[in-house]
């Protein structure tokens, strides 16, 4: 209602639903994760029902009083009709219904003071969580079934509001709970339960971060939520051009809303093309960050290769018709990539060489017949990024020339949030090199109205200094263990780099992009005559935890071990990668990791140890040549979607 970016795309007629919008720290206290409900209640046949009970009541009361405010403001905005002795009898309907509720505060009359009336009520359930004083505070609390007190108040809403213009016949309500990464697990299934037996004119979006929510598990026996409950939407599963239309939408209207009203006038596209992003940083490719490398170094190795290069351009374009229209006779562009893996390959698709010679070069010329094979190709631009590295690695580069709209994509790695600090740092270099204050309006005019590319070194510098303050930014994280975690992404950035671009390892091109890392923690029921491995166990388990709700890493995969319950403590094997924005500041691929790499607890423990501190780098050196030769497994890379060179 009073965003002004959403009044151009949507009326509120537009919807058959009031959103509710609730984030879930702001309100639940997390002391209620720690009360000790098998001590509070030790009568009880199952304590983890009383927090259920508990839980959910509170859920409810957050969501009703943000749903009573919303009717609220709406009818007071004229979006929204109801008679007001509708609204008080309403309430008097549910004071009656829920008689407990009145003691708790004064008797309400209207939507407003039974919101205060809710508010209070919670309030005085995080505090009992805190003080330990659970037991007598429920004595007091309405009884009810989980989901009953909302269900009753929102039918009874539902039946008498109209939105002016509406062909609705009823409105529902939607209540959008954000940040639910930060529930327990018991409290996760709690929330299940209530989805589950939600129906009109309820709904609920669920959000969080992450592989640790529990989508199926509920209180109710044998129903759990399925596909017919509820839509899993993943929404790092986008396509590359859907996360670009995104980024480009998101930054067009932030922008938009930010310039002048001179700026604003002198538009006259759309507004979702307000910044094009095409037009503005351009396209860089491999070979184009090959071509950088090769420019700026005096070294005959890659003098050398640029000579090779050219010579497989000529072949290439009087051998097939297709390379003709790739290479057009004006165009400097050069095969830099595929010569440099095709000169370092030896007899087996993933055997490699550390350095190429004459003879490697007149191997290539004469092998051309790699070109006419999809699956040859496919395997070359496989190895494109891991080629870069390597080469900058044995030219002694540590700086790579990243720009462009699709690398900067790939080290947002799916975040819309990590897309506009990225380019938010290059608006910063943008300002540096013209001199202009980037806090007022008129810098920001400038970057958007102009019509010319952001020039390469202004989004290079900009990229670096994005991927350097995500490390720096632990340290304002208050919610984090902020030295433990830096010393995580540390140590596993420097193992991943050592995997990845280590020239004077031959398995580094042959396994290209490792560095997803498995981890597995054995069943905690034999680990306890172990205090200090199971202690070392829980650090390494909440480091990780904490890293993944921040968004520092990915993870891909967690399984728990079969027919336990969650809360047993059994074996769990976690899969996970650092967040591709970390890749220039250490100098792995800017496309992340594909490989999986078992790690140990008891190294992530040594590297953890607050003790007898170790250095992350070095540690990081050691872990990835005490692989040397290991196997590991490769993960599936979609090369059908135009990745090609990028």
């Amino acid at each position: 209602m009073r965003n002004p970016s959403l009044q151009l795309q949507h009326k509120l007629t537009d919807f058959d639903h009031i959103g509710v919008y609730v984030k879930f720290p702001d309100h639940i206290s997390a002391s209620l994760s720690h009360s000790a409900w098998e001590t509070i209640y030790p009568d009880s046949p199952n304590p983890d029902f009383e927090l259920h009970r508990f839980f959910s009541l509170a859920v409810e009361l957050v969501c009703l009083e943000r749903c009573l405010t919303a009717c609220h403001d709406l009818r007071v905005a004229g979006a929204l009709l109801y008679r007001p002795i509708e609204e008080l009898k309403i309430v008097d309907t549910v004071t009656g219904e829920f008689p407990r509720l009145v003691d708790f505060g004064q008797r309400p009359s209207t939507f407003l003071t039974l919101a205060q009336l809710c508010r209070t009520i919670v309030r005085e359930m995080n505090q009992a969580c805190g003080r330990g004083t659970v037991k007598e505070l429920g004595d007091r609390l309405p009884p009810r079934d989980a989901g009953e007190i909302l269900k009753f108040v929102t039918e009874k809403i539902t039946a008498v509001i109209q939105m002016p213009g509406s062909a609705n016949a009823e409105i529902g309500f939607k209540f959008c709970l954000d940040d639910c990464e930060v529930l327990s697990p018991i409290q996760q299934r709690s929330l299940n339960t209530l989805v589950r037996i939600s129906n009109h004119p309820i709904s609920w979006v669920v959000s969080s971060v992450g592989s640790f929510f529990d989508t199926s598990e509920t209180f109710i026996e044998q129903q759990p939520l399925t596909d017919h409950d509820r839509k899993i939407v993943r929404l790092d599963l986008r396509t590359a051009e859907e996360f670009k239309a995104l980024c480009q939408a998101v930054l067009s209207l932030r922008l938009y809303f930010a310039v002048s009203e001179e700026a604003k006038k002198a538009y006259e596209g759309r507004i979702e093309q307000f910044f094009p992003l095409d037009i503005k940083l351009g396209s860089r490719d491999i070979n184009d960050l090959f071509a950088a490398i090769i420019d700026e170094s005096e070294s005959p190795y890659a003098k050398r290769l640029a000579v090779v290069a050219t010579s497989l351009r000529a072949a290439l374009r009087s051998r097939f018709k297709s390379y003709r229209r790739a290479y057009p006779p004006r165009t400097k562009d050069l095969p830099y990539y595929q010569t440099y893996v095709l000169l370092l390959s030896e007899d087996g698709e993933d055997a490699f060489k550390s350095e190429f010679g004459p003879a490697d070069e007149r191997r290539l010329l004469s092998g051309l017949d790699i070109f006419e094979d999809g699956a040859k190709i496919a395997w070359l631009r496989r190895k494109q990024a891991a080629a870069l590295l390597h080469f900058a690695s044995r030219l002694g580069f540590k700086r790579l020339a990243y720009g462009g709209v699709p690398m900067i994509a790939q080290l947002a790695d799916g975040s819309v949030r990590d897309f506009l600090e990225i380019v938010g740092e290059i608006f910063d270099a943008y300002c540096h090199r013209h001199n202009i204050n980037r806090e007022t309006v008129d810098a920001l005019d400038r970057f958007a109205a102009s019509r010319t590319e952001v020039a390469a070194w202004m989004q290079e510098r900009g990229i670096y200094n994005a991927s350097t303050s995500y490390l720096s930014g632990i340290s304002n994280r208050s919610e984090l263990d902020a030295s433990i975690v830096t010393k995580f992404i540390d140590g596993l950035g420097y193992f991943t780099a050592n995997l990845q671009s280590n020239w004077h390892d031959p398995t580094t091109l042959g396994r290209a992009e490792r560095g997803v890392f498995t981890v597995r923690f054995p069943d905690r029921t034999k680990a306890r005559s172990n205090p200090e491995r199971q202690a070392n166990e829980d650090i390494v388990w909440n480091v990780i935890r904490q890293a993944e709700l921040a968004g520092y890493i990915r993870t891909s995969a967690i399984q728990l071990g079969a027919g336990v319950k969650p809360s047993e403590g059994e074996a769990r094997n976690i899969k996970f990668r650092l967040h591709h924005r970390f890749a220039p500041h250490y100098r792995f691929s800017h496309r992340g990791a594909y490989e999986t790499v078992a790690i140990q607890v008891d190294d992530l423990a040594q590297l953890l140890d607050r003790n007898n501190q170790i250095d992350s780098a070095a540690w990081g050196q050691r872990m990835a040549a005490r692989l040397g030769g290991g196997s590991g497994g490769q993960l599936d890379l979609d090369l059908s979607i135009g990745v090609d060179d990028v």
